[in-house]
């Protein structure tokens, strides 16, 4: 049996990472698996906008929030437009393939695919996968769906007051790589901490001084840059120009993620689910030092509650809040919690809830 998976390839990591999680399982279970980016479904509007998402979020945040606050207020008008710009592309991908199982990782393709099976009378089961850690947005919802898979009971329990079926809702939790393997203990310092950065804010300039403020620290310091290119041809600059960089690793898209998070004690990111999912997984300490506005505002709530690392997004704070956390024992105990983290193996169980859905089929 076929199974069709519609993600993201730029709009950050997480959708990917998420499609990738869940085609791994899926592929286990003996079903064939395609990832399809939805946007390219939108012609070369819909590449165009994905490959704003990233300087749109780091250069124009504030417009990302207003877009972002648009789709929450005219949800139904959003998902029109999507259906409108996708529904030929769409349509055609889905017939050639003749998926069994239609999976969505990207909030901004819900309603237009459920809208589009409902049209043309195709009878394939549609589900979604909910990569939203806190307060997730309301282009997600959709009734539609045989089945949205959601992160946490909280979740369920409001989509549940918005009319959704107990039978709908299966709480999943997320699907983060699960080549990062859980520590059988506590991470020790031994020496000096190793430090992981990864794009610990959306602004440019922020980046730069959360880089200088934890360089002053007596730290193994490394910041990973991913895919924004900008910000990495800034720090090289600063590098070159700032004699207390020049140890400081500075790297741009990276395969080895798994590998930095296994050895790092502190992890500085913002507050992507996927991240700081994958720093507690890890059994870091994790410090959120920024958000997209809006769609992140509320996800430090994860790490902060449950006593795996802290919040600060000034920067100019950082360094006194890091030298504090070592040097009083919080690391450590940041450390220990972590290895309690409720960060799961969603992929496991999206797929077989996506086996036993097919079988009693």
């Amino acid at each position: 049996m076929k199974i069709l998976i519609l993600q993201a390839e730029k709009t950050g990591t997480g959708h990917k990472a998420a499609a990738n999680a869940i085609e791994k399982r899926l592929k286990l279970l003996g079903y064939e698996t395609k990832q399809l980016n939805c946007f390219t479904t939108m012609g070369k509007m819909g590449v165009s906008w994905e490959k704003s998402y990233i300087p749109l979020t780091t250069k124009h945040p504030y417009m990302w929030k207003i877009a972002h606050g648009f789709s929450q207020i005219f949800t139904n008008l959003t998902h029109w437009f999507i259906y409108e710009k996708c529904k030929k592309q769409m349509l055609k991908e889905i017939l050639d393939y003749k998926p069994d199982l239609i999976i969505s990782v990207h909030c901004m393709f819900t309603k237009a695919i459920s809208k589009l099976l409902k049209k043309q009378k195709l009878n394939i089961p549609f589900m979604i996968n909910v990569i939203d850690l806190v307060n997730p947005p309301k282009v997600w919802q959709d009734k539609r769906a045989d089945i949205s898979f959601v992160p946490t009971e909280e979740v369920k329990l409001d989509y549940l007051k918005r009319g959704f079926k107990e039978e709908q809702l299966v709480v999943s939790g997320f699907p983060i790589r699960e080549d990062l393997a859980r520590p059988l203990e506590a991470k020790k310092v031994d020496g000096k901490p190793n430090i992981l950065m990864v794009n610990p804010s959306v602004n440019l300039k922020k980046n730069i001084r959360f880089l200088k403020e934890t360089a002053k620290l007596n730290a193994n310091i490394s910041f990973v840059c991913g895919r924004d290119e900008r910000l990495y041809a800034a720090l090289k600059k600063e590098q070159q120009n700032d004699p207390a960089l020049q140890n400081v690793e500075i790297a741009g898209f990276v395969t080895d993620m798994t590998e930095r998070l296994t050895n790092c004690h502190i992890l500085l990111t913002k507050a992507g689910p996927n991240m700081i999912l994958e720093g507690a997984r890890s059994g870091s300490a994790v410090v959120v030092t920024g958000h997209i506005p809006g769609q992140e505002a509320k996800n430090y709530e994860y790490i902060t509650k449950n006593g795996y690392g802290i919040k600060c997004e000034n920067p100019k704070k950082v360094y006194a809040q890091l030298k504090d956390m070592i040097e009083t024992g919080k690391l450590n105990t940041f450390l220990k919690n972590s290895l309690n983290s409720k960060a799961n193996d969603g992929a496991i169980i999206i797929a077989n809830t996506v086996d036993k859905f097919l079988k009693n089929k």
